[in-house]
């Protein structure tokens, strides 16, 4: 339930705060007094899209919380958005901020979110009813969703679209083989040319450096040696060498360091250097007992640093990823050897795949036309409620074609077709009066027959979402009289399965409200505001007068208001307390 909306700074309301109730909760008021700025604050707590042009003048941004109640789908849903964190005591809060240069933030309690969030959230909140919704039930995209809702479909709709996506990835993979396969013989030969080529220079990750350091070796090899010998005379041979001179100052240092060891730390560090000194000795009389002026092994080694550049350029690459490509090239000749069995494989699960969508898909076209019956029943009943007697409605099941871009379900992969949402479209028809033929809503229905075809499946939708909100925006609009009544009626029934939120010019829906609020614009500093005050039962009677009579109070007016009040009261009555049992109670 939406207990709370608060708006700041939206359009023409500088700062309003309502609280809803359970039940029908009603908004009136005059023409242009605000009431549609309202739901369209709501709307963007449901991720509706902000405009700069929603800020009021001269202020830096726009605001709107909603807080709602929290149940176990909602919690479920936070969850899966990794917001577990924003359940409270009091319920939750949605706020949206909308910035003069257009951006905007949302935030779930105290966490910043992407507008996809308050998207995701929305659909288990508000369930939004409006005059311009007639775009929906002239969208035939959208009939097949409203019948799975009312027949609780929408779990063999994941199932078959589970099992309808696995099927379209196998026919996929099946088809990349099977062109794989066709190009199978040049490519392999391809393969194996460029593969042989590797295998005869076999690359080794480093090469290329390693190389390079002994090409430069092999070039100033007599320099090298002669700079080598010098230093590994200064180090060893001969006399005054570095090591022949530090055994001489260790020797007297050690003799004092058995009477003295004051200079143990200068003991220990020429020592150290001794040790330094031959390690590093050796160091140099092995490279230079290692370097040669080979001019074949310099050849050789120019001759495949040449080689590995060239066939690094064939394949695009550096020299340092050839084993890489080679261990591609490899894999993808391992794969093309294995793609006749692969193919094979993959027959039986396609034909599995194949056979558990059929099933699936005539499961649901079963289910969908059992609740065809039951949906065009009640409709059919709603209307007839509605002075529209004798009139026909039909939700149509038609079979997908190729064209539909349904994916063949037959054992040859023809009919019967099927896409993730199904094997049929769903199309709603009318026949408006009596004896007419059914026809596409589309082409039949007028703006009020629309209205009252959505009111109905609104009715029978009632108790099958777990929305906790109905919205209904001015869907009585062109509507009067007897009509007026039965609207008044359904929309009361409605709100005793979920709260609703109603936006009225009917006195017959206001005098049922459990709560009724009047928007109202006042002028004051020069700026017009909106306000929204919660009407007591004397101030809901003079409400309910203006709407009967306009400015003009009358006496016939007062008692017509006084009238739907009581009638009101005494089918609320009815409903707690139906007749049947008070008998069982005399």
């Amino acid at each position: 339930m939406l207990r709370e909306l608060r708006i700041r700074d939206v359009a023409i309301i500088e700062d309003v705060a309502v609280e809803f109730g359970p039940g029908l909760n009603v908004l009136s008021g005059e023409t242009g007094a605000g009431k549609s700025i309202i739901l369209g604050a709501l709307g963007l707590i449901l991720g509706a899209r902000g405009s700069a042009d929603m800020v009021r003048a001269g202020a830096e941004s726009a605001e709107v919380q909603a807080r709602v109640d929290l149940d176990p789908a909602l919690i479920d849903a936070l969850n899966q958005l990794d917001l577990p964190g924003a359940t409270e005591d009091e319920g939750l809060l949605l706020r949206r901020i909308v910035m003069r240069n257009g951006r905007s933030r949302a935030y779930v309690g105290q966490s910043a979110v992407p507008i996809a969030s308050l998207r995701r959230l929305a659909g288990l909140l508000v369930d939004y009813a409006s005059q311009h919704e007639h775009q929906v039930l002239l969208d035939e995209r959208r009939h097949a969703g409203i019948l799975d809702r009312f027949g609780g479909l929408e779990a063999q709709v994941a199932a078959l679209g589970e099992s309808v996506e696995l099927l379209r990835g196998k026919l996929a993979e099946r088809s990349r083989l099977a062109q794989l396969e066709h190009e199978h013989r040049a490519r392999e030969d391809y393969l194996r040319f460029q593969i042989e080529e590797l295998d005869k220079l076999e690359p080794v990750a480093g090469e290329q450096e390693s190389l390079a350091s002994r090409r430069l070796q092999l070039r100033h090899a007599e320099e090298l040696a002669q700079k080598a010998r010098a230093a590994d005379e200064l180090l060893r041979a001969g006399g005054g060498s570095v090591l022949e001179t530090l055994e001489h100052a260790l020797r007297p240092l050690r003799e004092i360091n058995g009477i003295d060891p004051s200079l143990g730390e200068a003991l220990e560090g020429l020592e150290s250097a001794l040790i330094q000194v031959e390690e590093a000795s050796r160091d140099v009389s092995e490279y230079r007992g290692g370097l040669s002026a080979d001019p074949l092994e310099l050849e050789e080694v120019e001759d495949r640093l040449v080689a590995l550049r060239q066939l690094a350029r064939k394949h695009r690459c550096d020299v340092e990823d050839l084993p890489a490509a080679h261990e591609r090239l490899r894999s993808e000749l391992d794969e093309l050897a294995g793609l006749e069995h692969r193919l094979s494989d993959l027959e039986p699960a396609i034909r599995e795949a194949r056979a558990r969508s059929a099933r699936l898909a005539t499961a649901l076209t079963r289910a969908r036309a059992e609740a065809a019956k039951r949906l065009s029943s009640i409709v059919e009943g709603e209307l007839g409620s509605l002075c529209m007697k004798g009139a026909r409605f039909v939700p149509s099941l038609h079979a997908l074609t190729s064209s539909d871009e349904g994916v063949g379900l037959g054992e040859d992969g023809g009919a019967p077709f099927a896409t993730m949402e199904g094997a049929e479209r769903v199309q709603f028809q009318l026949g408006a009066n009596l004896g007419e033929d059914l026809k596409p809503l589309a082409k039949t229905a007028s703006g009020g027959e629309l209205s009252r075809i959505l009111l109905a499946l609104r009715r029978a939708l009632a108790g099958t979402s777990p929305v906790q909100t109905c919205v209904f925006d001015e869907i009585d609009s062109g509507m009067g009289g007897e009509t007026a009544e039965v609207v008044a009626q359904k929309l009361s029934s409605i709100a005793e399965e979920h709260q609703v939120l109603c936006i009225t010019h009917l006195p017959q829906i206001a005098a049922r409200a459990d709560h009724h609020f009047r928007v109202e614009k006042s002028l004051a500093g020069g700026r017009t505001r909106t306000g929204v005050v919660a009407l007591d039962a004397a101030e809901a009677v003079g409400e309910l007068v203006r709407m009967i009579a306009g400015s003009s109070s009358t006496a016939s007016a007062h008692d017509f208001a006084e009238d739907l009040l009581r009638r009101a009261k005494a089918e609320r009555f009815d409903r707690m307390d139906p007749p049947s049992s008070r008998r069982k109670q005399e």
